[in-house]
C-alpha cells in the first residue's frame, strides 16, 4: 500500500493516539472536588455553627452549595483549558453525574466516621434512615441563633435545592469552555485579543418633546453616526480579511485613544480578534453593544475570517 495513503487515513481522525484523554480532565477535577468536599466537612468540624453549603438567599436560593460547587469543579475547566482538551455535551453529562455522586459520597463518608447505632439495639444506622433524619431535620435558623421548627418531608425539597445548586455550580466552569472557541487542528483553546471599540450613535441628550425640531436634529445625529459606524466597519472587515494588518492598525489607532469616551456611548461596536496561538488560524468578531451596565444588549455580527499572518502581527503588538 503507499505511504502517502496511509499517513492521510492515520491524520483523517479528529482525535489521535497521541491525543489526550478526557481521563486527565475527570481525574483532576474529581480531585479538586474531593479537596473542596474536604475542606468543607473540616470547616463544619470546627465550627459547627458555620455551615456554608446551609447558605440560602431568600429562602429558596441555594448560594452556598452553588458556590461550593464552582469552586468543586475548578479543577474539570483548568485542565481543559491547560491540556486544550474541549468539553464537549457528553463531557458535561459526565460532570453533572460526577457532581451528584461526590455530593451523596460526602454524605456517606461524613455518616461513616460518626459510627451511629441505634441506643435500644446497638444495631448500626443505615445511610438512607441517616439521610432521612437529616433532610427531615431541616430547620431555619432564627435571629437569635436559635434553631426553630424542622420542616419534616418539606425538608427534602431544600436538600434537592442544595444538591442542585451544588451540581449547577459545578457546570459553570465546564459551559463555559463549552462554548469558548476552540482549534480543533492544535487541540487547543483559542485567545481573544481587544481590537477596537467603534462609535456607533452620538451621546445621550435629553430633549424635551415640545421641542419637534431639535428631537428631528438628534434623529438625523443618530443616524448619520449610525451610516459612519457600518461605513467604517465595512472597511475594518476588508483590511482584516485581505490581511491587511498595518492598515488596519492604523485605522484602529484613533479609535483606541477615544475608547473611554466611546464606551460611555448608547450605541458601539466591539471589535475582537478570536485566533489560535498555535496555527494563528481565526476571525474577526464583531459585536454590537446597546446600553450600559446590567441593561446592555450585545448581538454578535458576521464574523470575517482573517489570514495566519494578519492574526500572527496584530496578535504580536501590545495594547
Amino acid at each position: 500500500m503507499d505511504s502517502t495513503a496511509i499517513s492521510t487515513a492515520s491524520n483523517s481522525g479528529s482525535r489521535t493516539d497521541n491525543s489526550p484523554s478526557y481521563l486527565i480532565v475527570l481525574a483532576t477535577g474529581l480531585a479538586s472536588t474531593a479537596l473542596t468536599l474536604l475542606g468543607v466537612y473540616l470547616m463544619d468540624i470546627t465550627n459547627p455553627d458555620f455551615h456554608i453549603m446551609g447558605w440560602y438567599g431568600d429562602y429558596v436560593i441555594p448560594a452556598g452549595a452553588f458556590l461550593v460547587g464552582i469552586v468543586a469543579a475548578l479543577g474539570y475547566g483548568a485542565a481543559s483549558w491547560i491540556s486544550g482538551i474541549k468539553v464537549t455535551r457528553a463531557l458535561i453529562w459526565v460532570v453533572l453525574l460526577f457532581q451528584i455522586g461526590a455530593y451523596f459520597g460526602a454524605e456517606y463518608i461524613e455518616f461513616k466516621s460518626q459510627h451511629l447505632i441505634y441506643k435500644r439495639t446497638g444495631e448500626p444506622v443505615g445511610f438512607f434512615k441517616y439521610f432521612d433524619y437529616q433532610a427531615r431535620s431541616f430547620a431555619w435558623k432564627n435571629k437569635d441563633g436559635s434553631h426553630g421548627r424542622p420542616l419534616g418531608i418539606w425538608g427534602y425539597a431544600f436538600r434537592g435545592l442544595e444538591i442542585l445548586g451544588f451540581a449547577l455550580g459545578g457546570l459553570m466552569a465546564p459551559v463555559c469552555l463549552w462554548k469558548a472557541p476552540h482549534c480543533h487542528v492544535c487541540q487547543r483553546y483559542m485567545r481573544r485579543k481587544s481590537l477596537a471599540l467603534v462609535p456607533g450613535s452620538v451621546p445621550q441628550k435629553k430633549i424635551k418633546k415640545k421641542d419637534e425640531q431639535g428631537l428631528i436634529d438628534y434623529r438625523a445625529e443618530q443616524q448619520k453616526s449610525h451610516e459612519a459606524a457600518l461605513e467604517l466597519l465595512d472597511s475594518l472587515r476588508q483590511m482584516a480579511g485581505e490581511g491587511r494588518a498595518g492598515n488596519f492598525q492604523a485605522a484602529t489607532q484613533a479609535l483606541n485613544a477615544r475608547r473611554k469616551e466611546t464606551g460611555k456611548l448608547p450605541v458601539r461596536y466591539k471589535l475582537d480578534l478570536i485566533s489560535c496561538t498555535g496555527c494563528a488560524a481565526g476571525w474577526m468578531r464583531v459585536q454590537q453593544l446597546v446600553g450600559q451596565g446590567k441593561e446592555i444588549r450585545i448581538t454578535e455580527l458576521e464574523r470575517t475570517d482573517v489570514p495566519p499572518d494578519f492574526a500572527r502581527e496584530i496578535r504580536s503588538k501590545k495594547g
